[in-house]
């Protein structure tokens, strides 16, 4: 552009006309004005009397960007179909894994990767060590097994109310986990920063709570908006809400990733809070500054702070997925050299744990597990071959209960 198109708040800075400014933006044809309302905050966090409409004016550079993200979520998709189907999964339950994490630690809990890794891959319960994630990683895993049945259409407030239930179900209902409104909170809620100030103050009121998520649900289901510009709107808008005390910026990350994943591809829907957690400053900053009274309910510049959020994950997703088929491959090459003398079953099995081995960065793979990956075998036939490849040389023990075993150096030396 050869115009820079500027932030209201950095022109009143400059000190021009910002009213001015603002009615010829409202007017423009290319300007969204949504039916979200705000109330602008002062710089001593006072809340005014003044209500502004969230707008949005689209930008080419913005189109330009939701045209990049359309474009990297198939190239995701084809690159994926490039690797076997254990190696994306052990890939997909890595990233989801890294973006619990991430979501967990941007709001200050501690969990372990390993265990959240072990329980997305088994129907089995994070220790109790780790917070209560039980119910965050089955809404999580319902997106990686794309199982939108309960979450694929938000409608009302109960459907609001229900996911919260469902992702914070195992932790204790007290204490800032127990709602006292019938869908929503009652008190008022602040965030505070890391300097212990406050930088947003959530909807006042149960009833203006729910005007507001009434508001949301008709926007989020709206049919005549771009989909990345309306996830993002409605990302900010729920977040400004805060409807409940705790489990705000777990609950609105989680939205957007559900919504990128119905859309795009869950790999780009995975890689939303790291981003966030990389750039966390500028996140909330451009929350801070839709607020401010001198930006007239401006929400461009929040919109064009997550889409080039998702196109960085995007990016890093490619990155890795294409690392991963290289690396792959040239395995695979010296993997075959080494077992020309062995049979097909013996390197089918082989293959399996040489993507394990690759992929998998926290456990290893059991007899069990081998036994329903491999079509038509018994567990007998299976422990009989790997006990065969142990003898061979190929395979190491490393547990008898469950039978578990990984490439010996033999192989592993080469890679």
């Amino acid at each position: 552009m050869l115009n820079k198109y500027e932030n209201l708040i950095k022109l009143y800075y400059k000190k021009q006309n910002i009213e001015e400014e603002y009615i010829k933006r409202i007017k423009n044809p290319a300007t969204f004005i949504t039916d979200l309302k705000i109330n602008p905050i002062k710089r001593e966090n006072k809340i005014l009397d003044k209500e502004y409409s969230l707008f949005y004016l689209n930008l080419m550079e913005h189109s330009l960007l939701q045209e990049i993200i359309i474009k990297n979520s198939n190239q995701i998709n084809l690159i994926s179909n490039k690797l076997p189907q254990i190696a994306i999964k052990d890939i997909i339950i890595k990233i989801l894994s890294n973006e619990l994490y991430k979501t967990n630690k941007i709001e200050g809990i501690e969990t372990v990767k390993s265990e959240i890794y072990s329980s997305l891959k088994e129907d089995r319960k994070i220790s109790k060590k780790s917070n209560k994630l039980n119910g965050i990683i089955k809404k999580y895993k319902d997106i990686m097994e794309k199982n939108f049945k309960d979450t694929q259409h938000i409608d009302s407030l109960s459907s609001f109310r229900k996911i919260y239930d469902e992702m914070f179900e195992d932790f204790e209902k007290s204490g800032n986990y127990k709602l006292y409104g019938k869908y929503f909170r009652k008190d008022t809620v602040k965030v505070i920063n890391g300097l212990g100030n406050t930088i947003h103050i959530g909807v006042n009121g149960e009833a203006a709570i729910e005007k507001n998520i009434e508001d949301l649900i008709y926007f989020m289901n709206r049919k005549d908006i771009p989909f990345l510009v309306k996830a993002s709107i409605s990302h900010f808008f729920f977040e400004y809400i805060h409807p409940f005390y705790d489990g705000n910026g777990r609950f609105g990350r989680y939205l957007l990733s559900l919504y990128l994943a119905r859309k795009l591809d869950i790999l780009t829907a995975f890689s939303v809070s790291y981003w966030i957690s990389k750039n966390l400053d500028d996140y909330y900053k451009s929350f801070v500054e839709v607020e401010d009274v001198n930006n007239y309910g401006e929400i461009t510049f929040f919109v064009e702070n997550i889409l080039k959020t998702i196109k960085s994950g995007q990016e890093k997703i490619i990155e890795l997925l294409n690392d991963s088929i290289m690396r792959f491959n040239h395995s695979m090459e010296i993997l075959k050299e080494i077992t020309k003398k062995l049979s097909e079953k013996e390197n089918i099995m082989l293959q399996i744990y040489l993507q394990n081995y690759l992929f998998n960065d926290f456990e290893e793979i059991t007899n069990i597990e081998l036994t329903n990956i491999i079509n038509g075998s018994t567990q007998q036939t299976v422990n009989k071959y790997t006990q065969g490849l142990e003898k061979k040389g190929y395979l190491v023990k490393i547990k008898q209960r469950p039978l578990t075993y990984t490439l010996a150096d033999k192989i592993t030396d080469k890679l």
